[in-house]
């Protein structure tokens, strides 16, 4: 059947019919797409015998399919594939985007509330991210809890190990330091100061200074994403199984998709989630100073808004020229 679609020639009326049912099931309702519907579209200007004898081709050639004896077609996995490849030029879509921070955030609750899809984010490297404030909590009977929050508000967690001399006045006394030693620096250039400033600090904190910085320095680089509208799945999809998605996912996505720049789709059996083929994931990568930092994914139902959602990333790219 894929050598089929490999060799097939579609003539352009059969492409029309096709790119209608696409968008007709990817209307975030997924149902089946009878003939008579395609029919009666404004400017389609056939009978519905002529779309089922186009739907008929379609389906010999692998690309829809009909789950029920007089049911509508529904695309199937290659049907999507040449949908993706005939009709998108998806690698010119958002290319070298480079948002900040705030603006994926915003993006991936926006997009998640709008389509009703789950978003997976990962964020920019902590050695790079510029710290806005540096809170220091206390956090049980042994650690302390740094915060060091951007612009955004995001912050990195971090435990460090209490001094001797653990008092509130301490812990006061030491954020202040930070304050001054991080303002306005990236993490990696903190911890360079954290050294050069270290006679500077509390002198209650002056032999711990060391495990702490190391401490934060294990931390540098390390994995770090915002999953939104992960409920939105399990409504929408029959899986039994729990999604695993996060860190893990991000990656797996960024070894399929290395060195691909602009927007790309995985369709179902590029994913790893092996009782789930309704799923479908949109990426994009982003970049920081013409550096790759990690990717913006949106997993959903096949049967999403798909091409409003490629269009959101259409307008990204115009608000990036």
């Amino acid at each position: 059947m894929q050598q089929d679609v490999d060799n097939m020639k579609i003539n352009p009326r059969d492409q029309q019919i096709f790119s209608a049912v696409m968008n007709m099931y990817c209307n975030g309702e997924g149902l089946p797409v009878p003939s008579t519907k395609i029919a009666k579209l404004k400017g389609m200007a056939v009978c519905s015998a002529t779309v089922r004898n186009a739907m008929a081709r379609l389906e010999k050639v692998g690309l829809l399919y009909s789950p029920h004896t007089s049911a509508g077609r529904v695309p199937t996995n290659e049907g999507f594939d040449y949908w993706f490849d005939e009709f998108f030029t998806l690698g010119d879509i958002a290319n070298y985007w480079q948002p900040e921070q705030a603006q994926l955030v915003e993006l991936a609750h926006g997009l998640s509330q709008k389509y009703q899809v789950c978003c997976c984010v990962g964020l920019p490297q902590a050695s790079s991210q510029h710290v806005f404030r540096v809170e220091v909590l206390d956090f049980d009977s042994t650690d302390w809890l740094i915060l060091l929050i951007d612009r955004a508000g995001q912050s990195h967690n971090i435990c460090i190990d209490k001094p001797h001399d653990s008092s509130d006045s301490v812990r006061f006394q030491f954020a202040t330091w930070l304050n001054t030693v991080f303002s306005q620096q990236t993490l990696m250039e903190g911890l360079y100061r954290m050294q050069a400033m270290a006679n500077t600090a509390p002198r209650n904190c002056h032999d711990s200074l060391n495990q702490w910085t190391r401490q934060l320095s294990q931390k540098l680089g390390s994995d770090n994403s915002i999953v939104v509208g992960e409920n939105y799945l399990y409504k929408q999809i029959d899986c039994e199984q729990s999604l695993n998605v996060g860190v893990s996912f991000l990656n797996y996505v960024e070894d399929k998709l290395a060195f691909k720049n602009g927007l790309s789709v995985l369709n179902s059996e590029k994913l790893p989630f092996t009782e789930c083929d309704e799923l479908i994931v949109i990426s994009v990568p982003y970049f920081q100073n013409q550096e790759y930092q990690s990717r913006f994914c949106i997993i959903c139902p096949k049967s999403a808004q798909i091409e409003e959602i490629i269009q959101e990333f259409k307008l990204i790219e115009t608000s990036n020229s």
